[in-house]
């Protein structure tokens, strides 16, 4: 099957929320109200584009899909981009789906300039090995009790 990339959309809603619910990072799912807020947030691509969403498609199915955002950091010369999510279908795993996505994304950084592409991750280390990423730190998070 070909695998098409495309920016993502609204009516990519259903599709996106059930790809959303399969990417656990060890907290409870979100709700279809939060990812409502937030998918309505990356869509109106705040700030000149921070957040860019791209789309993969199978034979017309959305299969996956992959959240950047793009910066400025004080540390750091230009623009740098760090991959906040890459999720693809556990049925359509190993077809490449999760290459063409990176490979969206590479392409729209050097396209905008971008010097830096950073992405952590606590599984698939190997994916983002395989595609010449180094590991330069560890990954910390703290989850804040609201309220």
């Amino acid at each position: 099957m070909t695998v098409e990339i495309r920016r993502g959309r609204s009516d990519d809603l259903d599709a996106l929320y059930a790809l959303a619910r399969q990417y656990q990072t060890g907290r409870e799912p979100i709700g279809r109200d939060e990812f409502l807020v937030a998918l309505d947030n990356v869509l109106r691509h705040r700030d000149q584009e921070t957040n860019v969403l791209f789309v993969a498609q199978e034979s017309g199915t959305v299969v996956g899909y992959s959240l950047m955002t793009v910066s400025r950091l004080l540390h750091a010369p230009g623009l740098t981009a760090h991959l906040q999510e890459i999720v693809v279908d556990e049925d359509a795993r190993g077809r490449g789906v999760g290459d063409r996505l990176m490979q969206a994304n590479e392409h729209y950084c050097m396209g905008r300039g971008v010097r830096q592409l950073s992405a952590s991750t606590a599984r698939m280390g190997s994916f983002y090995n395989h595609r010449e990423f180094e590991a330069v730190g560890q990954h910390y998070r703290k989850i804040l009790e609201l309220g």
